[in-house]
């Protein structure tokens, strides 16, 4: 499977000009091992947007979904956002199950673990008599998050560099559009797409990709190519 992909990478140069580029070969949409591979080197270790700050202004609003291939959760309490991996500590079931909403605590369908919205470890049901277990270290998960104008962002790699260094010029080309004062948020509506998430992405951006985003794209091809070699 490596050798596949590295073959893959080979076909194409990152320092080509962007007129001399190409669209990713059709192995590098079929095959599952590249899928999971790009996955983790483009979606896992990058800023990814998950929301809207205006979703999560008041304390105790949540909202949940898919981070890269992880279920993660963001809380707002004491004015202060939080993002975790939205798994128990106990038996690795989904904690909160809804996509949104408020609440004071998440209890754990399963078998009842509940956790506050800081993410701390509050009970555990029928746990009477167990011995050397540390509830401070049992809490949820958490997820490096932040935003830039209204837009909220994880990333799911612990040592990921800030999200200012991620999005680079990008503030300061966009700060024109006044996004924050003229974006507001309406609704959400999820859309599952049975392909490789590299198709969705083409499509989306075919004939409206700007300058800047196929140079991103080319420096994210080549951190693949860096994790393989």
């Amino acid at each position: 499977m490596e050798r596949d992909i590295r073959e893959l990478l080979n076909l194409y140069n990152p320092n080509d000009p962007l007129d001399h580029a190409w669209t990713i070969r059709l192995r590098g949409t079929l095959s599952r091992g590249w899928a999971s591979s790009s996955s983790r080197a483009c979606l896992q270790k990058t800023w990814q947007v998950v929301g809207r700050a205006d979703q999560a202004r008041k304390k105790g609003v949540f909202h949940s979904g898919p981070g890269g291939r992880a279920d993660r959760g963001g809380t707002r309490e004491d004015g202060q956002l939080r993002a975790f991996y939205n798994v128990c500590r106990h038996h690795a079931a989904a904690v909160v199950t809804e996509a949104e909403g408020c609440a004071k605590q998440f209890r754990c369908p399963y078998h009842g673990w509940t956790y506050g919205n800081d993410g701390a470890l509050k009970g555990m049901v029928e746990f009477e008599g167990v011995c050397n277990f540390d509830r401070g270290k049992n809490g949820l998960v958490p997820v490096k998050v932040d935003t830039w104008e209204n837009f909220v962002f994880v990333n799911l790699d612990g040592r990921a560099g800030e999200l200012r260094e991620f999005l680079a010029a990008i503030p300061e080309i966009v700060a024109p559009l006044q996004l924050t004062k003229k974006l507001k948020y309406f609704d959400r509506r999820i859309y599952t797409l049975k392909c490789n998430w590299k198709v969705y992405v083409d499509n989306y951006l075919d004939g409206g990709i700007s300058r800047a985003a196929c140079a991103q794209g080319i420096e994210q091809r080549d951190r693949i190519h860096e994790v393989h070699d």
